[in-house]
């Protein structure tokens, strides 16, 4: 026996209660003294709630089923935001109850976007408090992908399993495989995330302090990219910075916090890839490289198509706003570069925004911060669809690069592919339901890749509304939430958790474990 077990949630709602209680000493050191109340008395209940919860559902023992960490995993995206969005609602009541809980689920998804209608008329102690619950789903989020999903092959996981499994034929994903000890995993997963997640954030936040604006706004501007969540202080967003050095630390850091490089050893099997070796980092420079290329032709070509004087042409400024921007829609942050518009300015033509949403679909490296279908899943179907292009003209070659090459190109893009099909499905739901109250297919469309994406600015930016989410209703509030959790918990793993077999198994083993209470 592993003595008394206390619920994963309640540990992480006692923690959104210590951080509502540093943002009411924020609130208080400034004399903002209603924001503090604001903040302090949400503290209070949360903290009161978190004991409840605990003393209410403590078990006995140590192991934990699959099912139970995916609901834990499903009611922490669920309930979390709800507690979280408490102060809002005492703080902002024109905000309404839908959009304080769309807000935190914005914020805790990692998604970002708000549905404040102006940055300036909110407080401080608001902005670090979305910056801080930001950060803090981005920790969950990786905390979850190497304790939870990698041990049951979800979250991208699957593909890299099938490597293993080259030599076998057995299921990839599959729910009933025993994993190690859940506080095991914990710890373990904790000592590598921690300190390279609070480590770049601090990186990050004393870069900004020296050479952009200090305060307030570096602090939430460091916790929004390193958790990849595009959160920011200002109304004109990170491009107000105007600084090519600021945004060349934001780039740097922005690909580090979207790539597993560093968190590999939070993993079961405790291995690191090399970045040479990573096919996610590999994708990555080449996806970006050749948006850049199409979006710096694209301007170039309209920049030839209109009277401009040569002196008012600065191609660097266009490359470098195209780099930072393509490279923040893959990661799903969503900042903007400060040269963006001016390469707009120079040829005179749209926002390229099909680019930006293919770029935001596609998403960042597995066991991440950031959203979408994952680079991963998209390394295994290119090379599924390049031995297939080979087929063509050798229908009877052997590939080589080895078993877990092969295994790749097969198995891994066969459960991309069904990966593919259920995101494209819950994409299209997520369309109807949005047209279905109103809105436009453009802005749904634009929306709802938004939401499923975990790239909220996209939203305002691509669709070039002023508002963004601020102008939409509750209902459609509602739908971009479920939206929002489905995009972070990923389609794959709710099919796993409502699978029959895995719930057999499941049920017998509760009955078990409920038979004698403390």
């Amino acid at each position: 026996m592993g003595g008394v077990r206390y619920p994963v949630f309640a540990l992480l709602l006692a923690l959104l209660a210590l951080g509502m209680l540093v943002v009411a000493l924020q609130a208080a050191f400034a004399g903002d003294w209603r924001t503090g109340r604001g903040f302090l008395y949400p503290a209070i209940f949360c903290g009161f709630s978190a004991l409840g919860t605990a003393i209410l559902f403590r078990r006995q023992g140590e192991g934990t089923s699959a099912q139970s960490e995916l609901l834990s995993l499903l009611m922490v995206w669920v309930c979390l935001p709800v507690f979280a969005a408490l102060p809002l609602i005492l703080l902002s009541p024109a905000l309404g109850i839908s959009g304080a809980i769309f807000e935190m689920t914005a914020a805790l998804t990692t998604t970002g976007g708000s549905a404040y209608r102006r940055a300036s008329d909110v407080p401080d102690a608001i902005h670090l408090w979305r910056g801080m619950v930001g950060w803090y789903g981005g920790l969950i989020s990786l905390a979850a992908a190497y304790v939870i999903l990698a041990p049951r092959n979800l979250g991208g996981f699957e593909v890299t399993a099938s490597m293993a499994q080259a030599t076998g034929r057995r299921q990839v994903v599959d729910l009933r495989v025993s994993a190690a000890p859940f506080r095991g995993r914990v710890v373990r997963a904790m000592r590598v995330i921690l300190p390279v997640y609070l480590g770049m954030t601090v990186l990050l936040g004393i870069a900004f302090n020296t050479f952009d604006k200090p305060g307030l706004v570096s602090a939430v501007h460091a916790m929004s990219i390193v958790s990849t969540s595009g959160i920011t202080p200002l109304d004109s967003g990170f491009a107000a910075s105007g600084s090519f050095g600021v945004e060349a630390f934001a780039l740097v850091f922005m690909i580090l916090a979207a790539s597993r490089v560093f968190y590999g050893g939070a993993s079961q099997s405790g291995r690191s890839i090399p970045p040479r070796e990573d096919p996610e980092l590999g994708l990555m420079a080449v996806l970006i490289g050749c948006a850049v290329f199409a979006i710096f032709l694209r301007h170039w070509v309209g920049a030839l198509t209109i009277d401009v004087a040569p002196d008012e042409v600065n191609g660097f400024e266009a490359f470098w706003g195209a780099l930072f921007t393509t490279a923040s829609y893959i990661t799903t942050t969503g900042f903007n570069s400060y040269a963006w518009e001016s390469a707009r300015d120079w040829s005179g033509l749209s926002n390229p925004g099909l680019i930006l949403l293919g770029l935001c679909l596609i998403g960042g490296g597995a066991a991440t911060t950031a959203g979408g279908i994952k680079l991963i899943r998209a390394y295994a179907m290119v090379r599924h669809g390049v031995r297939e292009i080979g087929r063509i003209a050798q229908p009877h070659s052997v590939a080589g690069s080895g078993a877990g090459a092969r295994a790749v190109r097969r198995d891994g893009a066969f459960i991309a592919w069904a990966f593919m099909m259920l995101y494209i499905f819950a994409l299209m739901s997520a369309v109807l339901g949005l047209t279905l109250t109103g809105m436009g297919f453009t802005d749904a469309l634009i929306a709802g890749v938004a939401a499923l994406s975990n790239t909220g600015p996209a939203f305002a930016q691509i669709a070039e509304r002023e508002l963004g989410f601020a102008g939409l209703g509750a209902a459609q509030h509602a739908i971009l939430i479920v939206t929002m959790i489905l995009g972070r918990i990923e389609t794959l793993a709710v099919i796993a958790l409502i699978s029959p077999v895995a719930w057999q198994s499941w049920s017998a083993r509760s009955k078990k474990d409920w038979k004698i209470r403390p």
